[in-house]
């Protein structure tokens, strides 16, 4: 068993090394993912991306195992990369960093740099929920989407106001698609409830108004892929 533990890979890497190496890349990145799903904000949560995040950082860490100190090599992984085309486009700016984010880990790790791995992995990880719980960089915080079609013939276009008033702590029209030669919309709005618990009082009482109908209530907060 002492054998195989110390048995060398490529003169670099014991078996008991590539384990460990996995093992914290594994590890740290889990917290990366964690950290991504609870500060994650808006409507393009996706479940693979996250597991997409862990398997980067758990490649990128065999990958520069195998490299070493070798260039030819190397080059020819670099090679091998570039074949590889992603079809799904990011979404969000931030998911772009979170994935630089578990390659840098992966590549940390797979150097046997554990240390950087683990403070800054600790370190950015600290700075990311502090943003998150500070909600830095916003305007404004809603998270929601409302969704419903006005019948102008029936009903005037801001019928609607006194609902908004009753259960909203702010609205902001994000789009009218006009319906039926202009004579109907589609409104979508951000909004943030008073009290969320009670956005189906709000969603009974518009569709009880002349003219309003398919009113929807979408929590950003809910694992949506688009």
């Amino acid at each position: 068993m002492n054998n195989l533990i110390h048995l060398s890979v490529g003169g670099n890497f014991s078996a008991g090394q590539i384990i460990l190496n996995l093992l914290l890349t594994f590890i740290l990145v889990m917290l990366i993912a964690y950290f991504y799903q609870k500060t994650h904000r808006g409507l393009s949560y996706s479940q693979n991306f996250v597991a997409t995040i862990i398997l980067m950082s758990l490649i990128t860490t065999v990958a520069m195992m195998v490299i070493g100190n070798n260039l030819a090599v190397a080059f020819g992984l670099l090679g091998a990369f570039s074949i590889i085309r992603f079809r799904t486009a990011v979404k969000e700016t931030k998911d772009t960093g979170f994935i630089f984010f578990a390659l840098v880990e992966g590549m940390a790790v797979g150097t046997n740099n554990h240390l950087i791995a683990i403070i800054s992995t600790l370190v950015l990880l600290a700075v990311i929920w502090l943003l998150h719980k500070i909600n830095f960089g916003s305007m404004q915080r809603n998270e929601y989407l409302l969704t419903f079609t006005v019948n102008y013939q029936e009903n005037p276009p801001d019928s609607f106001a006194g609902v908004f008033e009753k259960h909203l702590k702010n609205s902001l029209l994000l789009n009218i698609n006009s319906k039926n030669s202009g004579h109907s919309a589609e409104m979508i709005y951000s909004v943030n409830f008073i009290d969320a618990d009670k956005s189906n009082d709000l969603v009974q009482e518009l569709s009880a108004i002349s003219g309003v109908g398919d009113v929807h209530v979408i929590s950003s907060k809910a694992d949506i892929e688009y």
